[in-house]
């Protein structure tokens, strides 16, 4: 199981950018109500079971905005 870690200052929202929904291929986020300090709308992890920790999210955010770690360590 991974741990996965959503930055809010970072993010530019679901609006501004929303790669991690469209590079999740497990659906681990959809779009949430939730605004971060800039008033964006932030991306919510709603599946964190169903995350492979292939770390596509965090490897294309352009924001540095989510963090994936693999409870059992490297692969």
């Amino acid at each position: 199981m991974s741990n996965l870690r959503l930055y809010p200052d970072l993010c530019k929202g679901v609006e501004g950018c929303g790669i991690c929904l469209a590079v999740c291929r497990s659906r681990v986020f959809k779009p949430g109500l939730m605004l971060n300090q800039k008033g964006f709308h932030l991306p919510e992890i709603v599946k964190p079971e169903s995350c492979t920790s292939c770390e596509d999210c965090m490897i294309f955010c352009p924001d540095l905005a989510i963090a994936v770690s693999n409870k059992f360590g490297k692969r």
